[in-house]
């Protein structure tokens, strides 16, 4: 299992980002300290994502920020990404690991205890579980999961793992009392027009609730 060296996730919609592109949304919000960006753009065809991905990478590798891309473990491998994030419907993780290899982060959407569990016995090296608060951009997967089954999936996991869904500053002290390796954020920062201050907020809220650094985190092995 590889280390995960980031505590805030972004995770990206290019409908949030107010009429201007994704790629410069996201240059702000990299340059304001953004540890880690998960690239979510499941309608584009491949060669529009591949186009976007290159943007992107270019951006993330002037701060060292790990990429990851959803599904795509070709792309992944191509552009010489961190990693690549499964969905349920996506590659078992097995199937994945053969692709990308040991050097690259995988990680897996859950929305349960069990799944969490499971992603960290398939060999994921993450698990992201939601929603844990209402949000708008996860009500197709139900209704949110709240604190107690967030603090039942970190008892159960084996891997860290990341809280997502209505995450607020207000909020991460309380996902991380209950056990959240880190928080994973959407339209909470995509959503604003301020992305850049909003992710220096949002950072610094992290780096309260998590004074360690993730390598020393016994999850982070």
């Amino acid at each position: 299992m590889l280390p995960v060296n980031f505590r805030l996730l972004l995770v990206t919609d290019r409908s949030l980002v107010h009429g201007r592109s994704l790629e410069s949304a996201l240059r702000e919000s990299v340059a304001s300290g953004v540890q880690a960006i998960q690239l979510r753009e499941r309608d584009l065809p491949t060669r529009e994502l591949l186009s976007l991905t290159q943007q992107i990478r270019a951006v993330t590798q002037e701060r060292a920020v790990p990429l990851l891309i959803n599904d795509r473990v070709d792309l992944a491998v191509a552009l010489d990404l961190g990693g690549v994030h499964l969905r349920a419907s996506s590659l078992p993780v097995s199937a994945a690991r053969r692709v990308v290899g040991r050097h690259r982060l995988i990680g897996v959407s859950a929305h349960s205890v069990a799944e969490a569990r499971q992603a960290g016995d398939d060999g994921a090296d993450y698990v992201i579980l939601g929603p844990i608060f209402e949000t708008p951009s996860k009500r197709e997967f139900g209704d949110p999961l709240g604190f107690a089954v967030l603090a039942d999936a970190c008892r159960h996991s084996s891997v860290p793992v990341f809280a997502i869904g209505g995450i607020t500053r207000e909020r991460i002290e309380s996902v991380r009392d209950a056990g959240a390796f880190g928080v994973a954020m959407i339209g909470g920062i995509l959503g604003r027009a301020d992305v850049g201050n909003v992710t220096a907020d949002m950072q610094s809220a992290v780096r309260t609730a998590w004074p360690s650094d993730p390598r020393d985190d016994s999850h982070a092995r």
